[in-house]
């Protein structure tokens, strides 16, 4: 049995949702045997994780974090 197919190449183009949300966070990856794993709370800009960053080592010497953005994405047809 032969099967023929036509496959064609289709451009997409990917944009911010700009009605989706955006957060931002920090996580402490610092530690040899365990990470930290202390994590600043949701925030809606990328200060207050950087301020919570600057407190974290300050208080424990921690100088290694996951810095984590999220935001939502719509996928078009390119014309």
């Amino acid at each position: 049995m032969s099967v023929k197919a036509v496959l064609r190449f289709v451009n997409y183009k990917i944009t911010r949702d700009p009605d989706g949300e955006r957060t931002w966070r920090a996580r402490c990856v610092s530690g040899d045997e365990e990470e930290c794993g202390a994590e600043s709370l949701v925030f809606g800009g990328d200060e207050p994780p950087a301020d919570w960053m600057a407190e974290h080592t300050a208080t424990t010497g921690h100088q290694r974090f996951q810095r984590i953005y999220k935001d939502y994405a719509l996928v078009e047809k390119a014309e």
